[in-house]
This record gives structure tokens, C-alpha cells and sequence, in this order.
């Protein structure tokens, strides 16, 4: 009864806050209120309580689970709500270790090793804890949270597939007995065994929507460690005493973008520059191929590869579309210069920038040579530049301003004349505007519009 009351509302809190992993979770809590397990075992019948991320009346039991449910009502796009979800389940597992239950369940099923039923539950609690091999170094930050899930998730299915026929076989054994038997009776607000042996088999199927957490982990498996305080003098590197020309909060931006919290608008003035903005995305994933029509949230973080490069993440919440872009920054010697490049790792590219203080202690990061697989390519004659210059707004408080602009200015006299005069091509294609405050300052109320 208690199983059927936790599978009752967890039912009801994922129709209103779902996510990929909604099925996933929602298929073992079936599952194991047909197998009857929580009645064989309190330890077990612990552990599920603290795995539940809402209490009887629906609320969130954790700090964890409530940012999970922010994310949901705020409409932020799915693959948000995934990573939320995954790192309020890790931290439950993590609480679980923690209090002894899953060492004192062992010791119980240990005591019971003749007991088919408790052989299906170890099975259980071995597919689910037991290949969680890689939270503890998630939780620290070492790895994406969609990586560790990924990790755990192809163990359990290899377990699932060899070595659980047990515990499958008792699930499948319970849901058809759910199913040809009499129902009896039916208790208000409480979901009926027929009933769950029903939604089983329905997220036997949907639960397979997990597979794309699980593609996102193993794309972010090389992203590196999180890192939040640290920085890298990237500035510094390739301006040497010229830095003093640049404004310090600009400076501790490029240090560590993650310390800022930003907004974003982008604007595309011509159907050409949607067209070249989608190639651009689709070649080095920086061109705003969707437009906003008004600002939205965005999130920048930054990662600390191997070989200690900065690779830096932009996410962009259009809706429940979540634009995504990322690279690493690198200073590499050309002719014996320090130049800054931003690389795109698997697609192959690199781009040389152009770093130039600008009047009133601004900035200007100028794309100039694109590289594939070390090869100079041409450009016709289109150009990436993003400004950055310091505001005040009206509570006197500072903001950072950065203008990216894609741009078409032609090397030659022929290709002015032919995009700018013939063709009457703008200088400027589109824009896409950050508005970033450093996270000490974004914690006071203050007021958005710029002086």
C-alpha cells in the first residue's frame, strides 16, 4: 500500500514537472510496487523514501529538487530540467551512503540467501545503486552529471540483460498476474496494481527516451573539471602591459565568465544574415541562428580541460529550445606573438582572434583566420566581432555590455563594390547582445535598463 501511495504521487508530480527522465524513474517505481518489494524489506522500504523527491503534499523534499521544479515552471528547455533532475538524484544517492542503509540491507539480504525474492531485491538494489560508480567525482565537479548518468545507465541495462533475469522475470511475472486477475477493490486516489502493471508497459517503451541524456553525457565526457573560482589570465597573456587599457570587470570576465550572470538578445536584420548565420552556426556553432525578439536567460560556464585550456560553455534558454555553444580558448605563439584562438574541438576549426583595447576602456575580439584541420580556408568576406564596453545602470551599478556582430566587410574593391553597392548588402548582418553582471552584484535588486 505504501508503494502504491509513493507510485500514486509521483505520478501525479511528473505530469506537472516532466523531463526525459520522468519514464526512467517512473518504470522501476512501477516496477517495484508490483514486486511487492518494499514489504519484504523496511531497509529497502527506506531507501525508496529517501529516493522520493516530494513529500505527501507534493512539495520538493530537497533544495536540489526545488531548483528542478523552478526550472519546470519557468519553462526552461528540457535538456535543463535533465541535469537538474540528475544532480537532485545523485545527492538522494549520495544521502543514501551516507546513513548506512544500503551497508545494513546488504547485511539483511546476506541472511536471506535462499529467499528468491530477496535475491530479486539485491538484484534491484545492484542495477540501481551498484552502478553508480561515478557521482561522488560529478558531484565535485570532475565530470558532467549526463556523463556519470550515462556511465550508470549502460551498466544497468548490461546488468538488466545478464545477470538481473531474476528480478525481470518477478516484474513480468507480477504485471501479468495484475492483469488477468480481478481487480478487487479499488481504493480513491490510489493507483490500482492493473493500472501500474499498465503504465510498465508503457514506459518499457518511453523510458527509451533517456537515450538522449545518455548521447549528451558521452558528447560532454571530455568537457574537464568545473570551475568556478579559479581563472585564466587570457588578457594578460596576449595584451602584456596593454591590459591597463582595458576596464577590470572586463577583465575578470574573460578571466572567468562563470561568474557572471547573463541576458541575451539577438537580432537578424536581413534574410541573408539568417542564411550565413545558420552557416556560421553550423560550422563553428557561434552564429544566433534563432532570433529571440526580446532578451533572454542565459548561462555561461567554463570547464578546465587536461591541458589546463578554458573550455567555455554558452546556453541559451529560447523558450524551451536550448542553444548551445561551446569552445576552448587557447594563446598560442604566431610568429612569436601570443594570439588568442578559440577552437572548436570536434569540428575541427580554429579561429585566430584579434584582441584590440578600445577608447574608453573597452574591447574589441575580432575574428581574422579560420583554420580546418590546420588549413587556412578563405572567408567571403565575413567577419565575427565582439565588443565589450562597461555600462552603468540606473542604480549606478556596473554591467557588462558585449555587442557581438557578424559582419560583411569584403577583402577586395570588386567584393565592396558587389555586396555594397550592387547588392546593397548592410555592413552589419546581425547582432547578438550579452548583458552580463557579476554574480555579487546580480544578487542585489537593481534595475536593468542602461544609461
Amino acid at each position: 500500500m505504501r508503494a502504491r501511495c509513493k507510485a500514486t504521487l509521483l505520478l501525479n508530480f511528473y505530469r506537472r514537472y516532466p523531463c526525459h527522465l520522468a519514464e526512467l524513474h517512473l518504470l522501476a517505481t512501477c516496477a517495484v510496487a508490483l514486486g511487492r518489494f518494499r514489504g519484504f524489506s523496511p531497509e529497502f522500504d527506506e531507501m525508496g523514501e529517501e529516493f522520493m523527491l516530494a513529500g505527501e503534499d507534493g512539495q520538493p523534499r530537497t533544495v536540489a529538487w526545488q531548483r528542478y521544479v523552478e526550472a519546470c515552471d519557468a519553462g526552461r528547455p528540457w535538456q535543463v530540467r535533465d541535469e537538474l533532475w540528475i544532480a537532485a538524484h545523485m545527492e538522494d544517492m549520495e544521502r543514501v551512503r551516507r546513513s548506512g542503509l544500503e551497508e545494513r540491507f546488504r547485511l539483511k539480504a546476506a541472511a536471506h540467501v535462499d529467499d528468491p525474492t530477496w535475491q530479486a531485491i539485491k538484484q534491484h538494489v545492484e542495477a540501481t545503486l551498484g552502478t553508480r560508480l561515478m557521482d561522488r567525482i560529478a558531484l565535485d565537479g570532475t565530470v558532467a552529471f549526463e556523463t556519470a548518468f550515462a556511465h550508470s545507465l549502460s551498466a544497468t541495462f548490461f546488468r538488466l540483460c545478464t545477470v538481473s533475469w531474476l528480478m525481470v522475470r518477478r516484474y513480468w511475472g507480477e504485471g501479468f498476474r495484475a492483469m488477468v486477475m480481478p481487480a478487487g477493490k479499488s481504493q480513491e486516489g490510489i493507483v490500482s496494481y492493473r493500472r501500474l502493471a499498465l503504465h510498465a508497459a508503457r514506459y518499457s517503451v518511453t523510458a527509451w527516451s533517456a537515450s538522449r541524456v545518455y548521447r549528451r553525457g558521452m558528447r560532454e565526457r571530455d568537457r574537464g573539471r568545473r570551475s568556478s573560482e579559479d581563472g585564466w589570465p587570457l588578457l594578460a597573456d596576449v595584451l602584456g602591459p596593454r591590459i591597463r587599457e582595458v576596464d577590470p570587470l572586463i577583465v575578470r570576465f574573460y578571466q572567468n565568465p562563470a561568474n557572471f550572470q547573463v541576458r541575451v538578445k539577438v537580432d537578424l536584420h536581413t534574410l541573408p544574415a539568417k542564411l550565413w548565420s545558420r552557416v556560421i552556426t553550423l560550422l563553428i556553432g557561434q552564429g544566433p541562428s534563432a532570433e529571440s525578439g526580446s532578451e533572454v536567460d542565459a548561462q555561461f560556464r567554463v570547464f578546465r580541460r587536461r591541458d589546463g585550456s578554458m573550455h567555455f560553455l554558452r546556453e541559451l534558454y529560447m523558450g524551451e529550445t536550448l542553444r548551445v555553444f561551446d569552445s576552448d580558448f587557447v594563446v598560442r605563439q604566431v610568429n612569436g606573438v601570443p594570439t588568442l584562438f578559440e577552437v572548436f574541438v570536434d569540428k575541427h576549426i580554429e579561429v585566430e582572434m584579434s584582441v584590440t583595447p578600445l577608447p574608453g576602456s573597452g574591447l574589441s575580439i575580432r575574428g581574422t583566420n579560420f583554420y580546418y584541420r590546420g588549413t587556412r580556408m578563405p572567408c567571403p568576406g565575413l567577419r565575427v566581432e565582439f565588443q565589450s564596453h562597461v555600462l552603468r545602470d540606473e542604480s549606478s551599478q556596473e554591467v557588462l555590455n558585449i555587442e557581438g556582430r557578424l559582419l560583411m566587410q569584403p577583402d577586395t574593391g570588386w567584393g565592396r563594390l558587389l555586396m555594397c553597392r550592387l547588392l546593397r548588402r548592410p555592413e552589419v548582418l546581425g547582432t547578438i547582445r550579452y548583458v552580463a553582471r557579476s554574480l555579487a552584484a546580480a544578487a542585489a535588486p537593481a534595475n536593468t535598463s542602461l544609461s
